[in-house]
């Protein structure tokens, strides 16, 4: 079997150094004439060459040759620069939309999903042709435009004639990025292609298309992170926004639980949190109020802020940046009464919240992460409101059936919780762009995933001292039941959800864990809110729509087209 390229035609975007100045390049390779083979890995690479001055920066495409790019360590390790920019590119594009529906945890047991962001998937339609949903097709042709590229990076970079060292350090990133793509490919879709080879003239026609083996799958990713790891040694230190040692460890700890191969995770998760430079903070500390969450949990996250060493640079479009604050943010400026105010988020959209399952795990007299990762109540702020009449004064909290503003479908708007794990603290509150960095991998998780490992191993002293260690640090002292002796599956599931919820990482644990399907039935979406029914059923419908189908996303029906239509479509779309 050949393996598949990407779909064609793609779009890609690029940005060059000097002036900012944005280009999209629209690349279709059946039409591409070209005089000599070069010509086409160039075209196929322009996404990834974008300028900037620092280590994540990108070069001006104008100024490379794939002699450069493939054969010296400079043009490599641009080329690996690319891959980040890549991976960014869809949190800043047009509202994040795509991007928030997975960070938001839409679809699961702990999200109330209002408006947009994709929620057809996240309500499980079944009125709807979900094959066709842009969210899918974006997160799938993201991944794969990031294959494409590490396949060339890899093959190319492995016979470069440079020093081994040097191989090995940039190698071991190209590494992280292709097993981190293919293992997230895996879980959301199970059935995908295997694609190893670098796209050139030879291979772009006759290929066959079909789905891989998962174990071959897995494989490949096991085999790349084992690669990186040992290409790393003992060598943790990294540049923030790039990958490192921390971020292949804690990445092949998570494919070994999906691997129910519980002793390589448990051997995994103690030598990260003996060993490593990481440290639990404070959960009011973890994201930092100077937006580039920095602090010691942050083990990997996506520079966004244009002013870190590797950040996104500003476009003369603007559309750099992006919209979580506001997506994550109620649209309390709305209650008259009520201005916009940082502390309160600034300017909401309240296209998702956490619901009352959610809010209602964390004991709000002890537990620290309810008032440092939520804003739950909001209280009137506007000095030159004339509040006469009202029945609410100047610092009164927001109250269901209040005024027309805080009834039926208003107060769901209004009033929801809001995530101050992406609150904008340093800009304007009207200003409706952002560039914090965004954490993908924090350092809490090692703590849960080294107690998923020893009690499902039957290690249930490790399994206790572990997960008895993060509560400590997030559970204030005089606290009942603080410290757990009866630790069970159903418990670690809560815990995952009070520490990681909104941080991307819910469908997937509810999938490891079996549950996906019983917990949002149980759950999903909002019914009532502070003793208000839902005023939209459609707040919370994917409770009687899920199926056992919707443990997997459609295949993209374009990218199948693409694929000449022979590709499997996934059971139940």
């Amino acid at each position: 079997m050949k393996p598949a390229s990407f779909s064609k035609p793609a779009v890609f975007n690029s940005k060059s150094d000097a002036s900012g100045f944005k280009q999209t390049f629209k690349t279709n390779l059946v039409m591409i004439q070209f005089t000599r083979k070069y010509t086409l890995f160039l075209f196929l690479l322009l996404p990834m060459l974008w300028a900037c001055e620092n280590f994540l920066e990108e070069v001006n495409p104008a100024e490379i040759t794939t002699d450069f790019l493939y054969t010296t360590k400079a043009g490599l390790q641009n080329a690996v620069n690319g891959l980040y920019a890549l991976e960014r590119n869809q949190v800043d594009d047009q509202e994040s939309t795509y991007f928030a529906l997975i960070q938001g945890d839409g679809g699961t047991d702990i999200d109330f999903i209002r408006a947009a962001v994709s929620s057809n998937l996240a309500r499980y339609r079944e009125d709807v042709d979900l094959t066709t949903e842009a969210a899918v097709r974006s997160w799938w042709r993201k991944w794969y435009t990031i294959i494409e590229r590490t396949n060339s990076i890899i093959i190319n970079g492995n016979k470069a004639e440079i020093t081994e060292i040097e191989k090995k350090e940039i190698l071991r990133e190209a590494y992280i990025h292709r097993a981190n793509a293919y293992f997230w490919l895996l879980r959301k879709f199970d059935n995908i292609w295997l694609n190893l080879e670098a796209t050139d003239y030879s291979n772009l026609s006759g290929r066959t298309y079909v789905a891989a083996n998962q174990e071959d799958v897995y494989k490949v990713i096991v085999s790349d992170l084992d690669s990186a790891i040992s290409y790393y040694g003992t060598n943790y230190s990294t540049i923030p926004g790039k990958y490192g040692l921390g971020a292949a460890l804690f990445l092949r700890i998570d494919v070994a639980l999906w691997q129910k191969d519980y002793v390589t995770a448990g051997t995994l998760s103690e030598k990260l949190i003996k060993e490593g430079p990481y440290t639990l903070v404070e959960p009011a500390e973890i994201f930092t109020k100077d937006g580039r969450n920095s602090s010691k949990e942050t083990i990997y996250a996506l520079q966004l802020d244009e002013f870190a060493q590797g950040g996104a640079i500003p476009t003369t479009s603007g559309s750099t940046g992006h919209r979580l604050p506001l997506t994550f943010t109620t649209q309390y400026r709305s209650v008259p009464g009520m201005i916009k105010a940082t502390e309160l988020g600034g300017y909401g959209w309240a296209r998702i919240a956490a619901n009352e399952y959610l809010t209602g795990l964390y004991d709000p007299t002890y537990d620290k992460r309810y008032d440092a990762f939520w804003q739950h109540y909001y209280q009137y702020n506007d000095p030159a409101f004339n509040y006469a009449g009202t029945g609410y004064q100047l610092g009164d909290t927001l109250k269901p059936n209040q005024n027309s503003s805080l009834t039926g479908i208003n107060f769901y708007i209004n009033a929801s919780v809001s995530c101050k794990k992406y609150w904008d603290w340093n800009k304007d509150p009207d200003v409706r762009i952002s560039y914090n960095n965004i954490i993908v991998y924090r350092f809490a998780e090692v703590y849960l995933m080294a107690a998923e490992a020893f009690l499902k191993s039957g290690d249930m002293t490790k399994a206790r001292y572990y997960i008895n260690l993060l509560r400590f640090n997030r559970i204030n002292a005089g606290a009942p039941n603080r410290l757990w002796v009866n630790f069970t599956e159903d418990r670690l599931l809560e815990e995952y959800a009070r520490e990681m919820a909104f941080e991307g990482r819910r469908w997937f644990t509810l999938k490891r864990f079996g549950k996906l399907v019983e917990q949002v039935r149980l759950h999903g979406g909002q019914s009532s809110f502070r003793g208000m029914p839902s005023p939209d059923p459609n707040y919370f419908i994917g409770r009687s729509n899920i199926q056992d189908y919707h443990l997997r996303w459609p295949i993209p029906q374009s990218e199948i087209d693409a694929m000449g239509g022979t590709f499997m479509q996934n059971d139940g779309y």
